[in-house]
């Protein structure tokens, strides 16, 4: 127990002359160690744990693949592509900018994924440094500042940082910025700042759906800072808004006009993990947030409790925290709402987790009456819980490389075995139809048309996709077979197929069978 109270002691004392040598830095100075440290956390991490390089994986990278085929196969235009993509989207989701970016991707990088993660860890390292600044405009030391930027970008959704599918690493880059120029443009009236700031969240709005439902957290802080110093009554409140209504205005109109579109246009029933489902019992929302609870959400849950728990023993200073607690219920509650079916897990802590850290770091570290040893154990909280977040990230990213190099050793060995044969290839990683999506478009950019793919429920072989989707096939004429097996998390069975035939060749996540004739 001594011996970690010592440990404890070391920890705070370190913090306290981080944070002295930082106070006494200059903007620049400051500005340089930020950003060299996001930049040299970001990739250490990436280029440490080797996603950087891991290849393909058997998830959204299949589309990269696709937009290629189209450009080069079929010999579509930019246009074409950006046109059949989005509007392919928009019958079913509203994110255009999301698929725009993609297919620019595809026609700038190909299918170079190597290049392409070098890309996504630059807008985490924007969306940390942001959300750095955005702290300190809300008067946070550097110490608070480096706590509320970690707690939102680091854990589970750290996932982000490496996984090219997910939105959440453009649309955090694009809330901070927004939130930050807002800040900038409340703190000195520069209008410019308000106008760039109502153009990144609006950029923001159209690349992942629930980043949508920020924007009245947006306005709410708005209004918070001009009822500084007032009381809530219904004429302060009315002249908060008129002072800055062409803002609020704008802002409302924005989430306006998705909602509409998401509700009356597009519609709500393409959200499957969206929402509440009539189908579902009030037993099975609990349970899906009673593992989320267990499992990615648990050190959040933890470590809040006993942090809440300090703050309530300051309850005649809490009791006046009324617009924090709004804004932080303006950010987490309509996630939560957007999540009950699933529950919130991975990279969907994003954004619900800036309402976590605007209460807990933002307003919980600012808090006046918080201090000596109860302020003490509080930071220690944050610290304790971002290194248990620090250890998950290292976790995940470790296995994403595995699973990456196992798919990539298995796409390059089939098709060094396949290339320039009539030999065919089996696929069997329905039902997760992205697997099979991803060995179509890849076998295809690179010169081979020959992959099949097995339907486990109906015992059939057929080409599924492309303009021979229809022709199907026997099991004999098959020479290599691929599947998941049980180290992979996509794995939920074992093909009913008579391998006997064939030699077993493990990829870490993945197997190949290859039939023994071809094998020798």
């Amino acid at each position: 127990m001594l011996e970690k109270k010592r440990l404890a002691d070391r920890l705070i004392g370190r913090v306290q002359n981080l944070y002295k040598y930082m106070e006494k830095l200059g903007r620049k100075k400051e500005a340089v160690i930020i950003w060299s440290f996001f930049i040299l956390l970001v990739f250490g991490v990436v280029i440490g744990t080797g996603t950087l390089t891991s290849g393909f994986h058997l998830v959204d990278d299949w589309e990269f693949a696709k937009y290629v085929d189209w450009m080069t196969l079929e010999h579509r235009s930019l246009w074409d592509c950006l046109k059949e993509a989005v509007g392919y989207d928009l019958t079913m989701r509203f994110r255009p900018l999301y698929y725009i970016n993609r297919v620019l991707m595809a026609a700038v990088f190909g299918i170079n994924l190597t290049a392409m993660s070098i890309v996504k860890a630059c807008q985490i390292v924007i969306a940390l440094v942001a959300l750095y600044y955005c702290a300190r405009q809300m008067k946070c030391n550097v110490v608070y500042a480096l706590l509320f930027s970690l707690t939102v970008m680091v854990g589970y959704q750290s996932a982000v940082w490496w996984k090219l599918g997910p939105q959440e690493s453009y649309d955090m880059m694009m809330f901070a910025i927004g939130f930050y120029l807002l800040l900038k443009w409340i703190e000195t009236g520069k209008k410019w700042y308000g106008f760039t700031s109502i153009g990144a969240f609006f950029l923001m709005s159209v690349y992942k759906e629930p980043f949508i439902l920020l924007l009245p957290f947006v306005g709410l802080y708005v209004l918070y800072v001009e009822m500084q110093g007032k009381k809530v009554t219904w004429s302060n409140l009315w002249a908060s808004i008129r002072a800055r209504l062409p803002y609020l205005l704008a802002l409302g109109i924005i989430f306006a006009t998705e909602i509409f579109l998401l509700v009356f246009v597009i519609g709500t029933n393409n959200y499957s993990y969206v929402g509440l489902d009539e189908s579902l019992t009030l037993e099975e929302y609990k349970q899906a947030w009673s593992m989320a609870i267990h499992t990615d959400l648990k050190w959040y849950m933890r470590f809040g409790v006993v942090m809440v728990l300090i703050l309530l023993t300051y309850w005649e200073q809490v009791k006046k925290l009324g617009w924090e607690l709004l804004l932080t219920a303006a950010i987490v509650i309509p996630q939560c709402v957007s999540y009950s079916k699933t529950s919130m897990t991975e990279r969907y802590i994003l954004p619900c987790v800036l309402g976590f850290a605007f209460f807990f770091v933002i307003t919980g570290c600012n808090l006046k009456a918080l201090s000596g040893k109860r302020r003490i154990v509080y930071i220690l909280c944050l610290l304790l819980m971002l290194a248990a977040h620090g250890r998950v990230m290292l976790r995940e990213a470790a296995y994403f490389t595995y699973r990456g190099e196992s798919i990539t050793t298995m796409l390059e060995t089939t098709l060094d075995l396949v290339e320039g044969t009539d030999k065919r290839v089996l696929s069997c990683f329905a039902p997760n139809l992205e697997g099979n999506r991803t060995m179509y478009y890849w076998f295809r950019v690179n010169g081979y048309d020959e992959v099949f793919y097995w339907d486990e429920e109906k015992q059939t072989i057929s080409r599924s996709y492309g303009p021979r989707e229809d022709e199907t096939d026997v099991f004999e004429n098959m020479d290599v077979v691929v599947m998941y097996n049980e180290e992979d998390r996509h794995w939920c069975y074992t093909p009913s197929l008579n391998l006997s035939d064939f030699t077993e060749k493990k990829c870490g996540t993945i197997t190949m069978y290859i039939r023994n004739a071809q094998a020798e």
